[in-house]
């Protein structure tokens, strides 16, 4: 095989795969999107909190999502800590979704 066999049989390899480059790009704006989602979640909950609203919702949506990024990264780096992390915000996540369905139906 030359050169340019090589290149072309892994340009049609890579066709629908993301490089490096863009895998990065990727994770970051993911991890983009995830810190606006906490910014905006803390910045409603406060302001439920001052008019002395419950704000179990925002609670629950910004720990859920730090659960599954610490069960993520718990099986992939296997760091206990991770792990604790995951159980910790997922018992936090769901206390908050019992009761803010508590507040809403009763």
């Amino acid at each position: 095989m030359d050169k340019k066999e090589i290149l072309a049989k892994n340009k049609r390899k890579t066709k629908n795969t993301l490089d490096e480059r863009e895998q990065r790009i990727y994770n970051t704006s993911f991890g983009l999107g995830a810190v606006t989602v906490g910014v905006l979640c803390v910045a409603f909950s406060i302001c439920k909190a001052l008019n002395h609203e419950m704000f179990y919702e925002y609670v629950s949506i910004i720990t859920a999502y730090l659960c599954t990024t610490f069960f993520y990264q718990y099986k992939n780096i296997k760091r206990p800590l991770y792990l604790i992390a995951g159980i910790i915000t997922g018992v936090i996540a769901v206390t908050c979704m019992v009761l803010f369905f508590m507040v809403i139906f009763l």
